[in-house]
């Protein structure tokens, strides 16, 4: 029996290999001779780089940048060598991620992707010809504001003073001068990776869905999400573009405005950008089941997450598929049209400290499980 095991990782637990290497412990216990293939996935958020730069054989680069609040912080991305060419793969979420921070610091009011332009500056300073910025984890609302102004752009108030950092200083926006803006970014391939298709502003846009993540008040809420479309709207006097409800611009606080004044950017889904990347169709071929999985599955799932991802090319190619999750949301009926059966693996209502520290075991014994619950399929007579 081939097996293709293809999670993403257990945010906080484990790793996206860590979490395949249980899962294969746990059914080769069932099945010893199973042709087991492992393969790592993330969505273009948390985790992308280290999936992408161990598959590929990367480099990881290390660069000291401004962190999403105060500081800096220590922001690792990854350089991919493609023939003679050279490839990025950024994560907002190094630089600019909300787990940098505490809880009590979230504030997406001053919180700034500064850190993020300075990554790709670094990346510039390297010679790359195409940068894959994955957009996932970010603590920041400020529309990509951050990092156009750490590559040259300037956002002036109405005395033609420079803004502070932070989504909230964006209502005071008057202009916005692109002279300064580092030169290179015209001639580069700029592919943004996200999980969402949400617009930039609105009831589905970056503030009201993502805000409160990141520590806004319903007040705070309402603040950003004005900041957002004031952005846009001064944006739109230089690109005579408007972004306002444009899919996945609401991805990392908006992020994707800020870099389409400065790249032109192309979105793509991120799992489906690593699936390609990773060459997993070709891995299913063949393949008798998947087994994917994540630390919570709810119908948040169905957009653009890693299990849906992989789900989708294996049904295309009618081999089944079995998810297991950390733990189980809302509405994760809605998944069963594409995952045939979907299993938590938390023993008993536990702090959520034991669950994490539980996690390698709960996840091995659940595999263990499943495979021993599909052997004994297979023994019973069919009435």
């Amino acid at each position: 029996m081939k097996i293709v095991i293809a999670p993403d990782s257990f945010k906080e637990s484990l790793s996206a290999m860590a979490v395949a290497t249980c899962i294969e412990k746990g059914f080769l216990q069932i099945f010893p001779n199973s042709d087991v293939i492992k393969i790592p996935l993330a969505d273009g958020g948390e985790g992308t780089v280290d999936v992408l730069v161990d598959a590929l054989n990367g480099e990881r680069q290390h660069q000291d940048v401004q962190g999403p609040i105060s500081g800096n912080v220590n922001a690792v991305w990854a350089l991919l060598h493609e023939g003679q060419s050279k490839t990025a793969l950024i994560e907002i979420a190094a630089a600019s991620g909300l787990d940098l921070i505490t809880p009590e610091q979230r504030n997406p009011l001053i919180a700034t992707s500064f850190g993020t332009g300075q990554s790709i500056l670094q990346a510039l300073d390297l010679g790359v010809e195409k940068i894959i910025i994955g957009l996932g984890g970010s603590a920041t609302n400020d529309g990509g504001a951050g990092i156009l102004q750490a590559l040259g752009g300037q956002l002036l108030d109405a005395q033609g003073n420079q803004l502070p950092v932070g989504g909230a200083a964006l209502v005071d926006l008057a202009a916005i001068d692109l002279s300064n803006v580092d030169k290179r970014c015209a001639k580069i391939e700029f592919i943004v990776a996200c999980d969402v298709s949400n617009p930039l502003t609105g009831e589905n846009g970056a503030s009201h869905v993502f805000g409160p993540q990141k520590g806004a008040t319903l007040r705070m809420v309402e603040l950003l999400d004005r900041a957002l479309s004031h952005f846009a709207d001064i944006a739109a006097q230089t690109t005579n573009i408007k972004q306002h409800k444009s899919a996945g611009f609401g991805a990392a606080g908006g992020a994707p405005l800020g870099l389409s004044l400065a790249f032109n950017v192309q979105i793509q889904a991120g799992i489906d950008m690593v699936l390609d990347i990773l060459k997993v169709d070709d891995a299913l071929q063949g393949a008798d089941l998947v087994i994917t999985g994540e630390g919570q599955m709810d119908n948040q799932t169905l957009n653009g997450k890693t299990p849906f991802g992989i789900a989708k090319r294996a049904q295309a190619r009618n081999i089944p598929v079995i998810a297991i999750a950390g733990s189980l949301g809302f509405e994760v009926e809605a998944l069963y049209d594409t995952i045939g059966s979907i299993f938590g693996t938390v023993r008993s209502p536990q702090a959520l400290a034991q669950v994490l520290s539980e996690a390698e075991g709960n996840l091995t014994r659940t595999a263990r499980n499943i495979a021993a619950t599909l052997m004994m399929g297979n023994r019973l007579p069919l009435k």
